[in-house]
């Protein structure tokens, strides 16, 4: 299962990155679906919730034919799981592979970020939450 701390600096990644759509057009931020994937299925880990291929994909706006392209490479690359015939009804998994990397990459970034630009700074802090 996910590390709790982790898993909110995953969810504040995802609304982050949400939010910028209000300001720049949709179109800049269209190549990163499967990343948003993992983040998704990680922050669901955590909760000990399982999301099916459309679950996770209605929470990051995926379109059904590139997210199932996606959820196929992720599958070929060892990083989630299905529990099905392969379709986007399938229950998805992290594997051990992905949850790793995950935490190695959100516990940089933690410590990347930890203080950044102080922990007196009202705008660092509503960001954070």
């Amino acid at each position: 299962m996910a590390d709790d701390t982790l898993a909110e600096l995953a969810r504040a990644i995802l609304a982050v990155r949400r939010d910028r759509r209000r300001e720049l057009p949709a179109e800049l931020f269209g190549g990163e679906l499967a990343y948003e994937l993992l983040l998704v299925l990680f922050v669901a880990d955590a909760r000990g919730e399982r999301l099916t291929g459309f679950t996770a994909l209605e929470q990051i706006g995926g379109v059904s034919a590139t997210g199932r392209r996606w959820i196929e490479y992720l599958t070929r690359e060892k990083l989630i799981l299905g529990d099905g015939e392969g379709d986007l009804s399938d229950t998805l998994t992290l594997t051990a592979k992905a949850l790793n990397a995950l935490e190695g990459w959100l516990s940089r970034a933690r410590e990347t970020l930890d203080g950044f630009p102080g922990d007196n700074d009202p705008a660092w802090a509503r960001l954070s939450r």
